[in-house]
């Protein structure tokens, strides 16, 4: 019997002692003297959030595979966009000048170096473009009779106004009926012209 005591004693005494060494729970996590999880009687620090893992090395860091945000959501790379460029906006064109295809009709001024239009008299349709092409300097081109509602008020400047050889004037005749025109300096030489928008 007193054996028995003894031996009660005993392990009671052994238990007390590993109770206050702290040297675990039984599940190899170290533990301080109250029984709480901790390291060297700390108290467990909190997590930060900073990482999370679902596999953790031996030094308690995730895996690299397994890292994620602190919002807890997986790290992605960022998206790459799809390389539509947007189309540029078209800009304005301006109003070209007509091509020798969009004239009907070409009239030379002062052809061969003569006081004349060449042909002198021509017909084109309505909604079409007539250019006179200087051939020689110091000539115009002004209207002398045109058909009502006709706005054709011949080169740039009237009678006052003439233009070197190289110059091209150009109108687009919408309103039918006979035309007649003269070179203003040259009129009294027989320098004079005319022809007919068909309707």
């Amino acid at each position: 019997m007193r054996r028995r005591h003894l031996l009660q004693t005993t392990a009671a005494a052994l238990a007390a002692g590993l109770a206050g060494c702290g040297q675990g729970d039984g599940n190899g996590t170290p533990t301080d003297a109250d029984g709480a999880a901790g390291t060297d009687g700390a108290s467990p620090s909190p997590s930060t959030g900073d990482t999370q893992s679902g596999t953790t090395r031996a030094d308690g860091t995730p895996s690299p595979d397994e890292e994620t945000t602190t919002a807890g959501t997986p790290t992605e790379s960022a998206t790459p966009t799809d390389g539509a460029t947007p189309a540029p906006t078209d800009s304005p064109t301006p109003t070209a000048t007509p091509t020798e295809s969009d004239v009907a009709q070409v009239v030379r001024v002062a052809a061969d170096s003569d006081l004349t239009f060449a042909p002198e008299s021509f017909a084109v349709a309505t909604g079409e473009t007539v250019r006179w092409v200087w051939e020689g300097g110091g000539h115009n081109v002004v209207p002398d009779s045109t058909p009502s509602g006709s706005d054709w008020e011949g080169t740039p400047g009237g009678s006052g106004d003439t233009y070197d050889e190289g110059y091209e004037y150009s109108h687009t005749f919408e309103v039918a009926g006979e035309y007649e025109y003269y070179c203003a300096p040259h009129r009294s030489l027989g320098m004079e012209g005319s022809f007919t928008i068909t309707g």
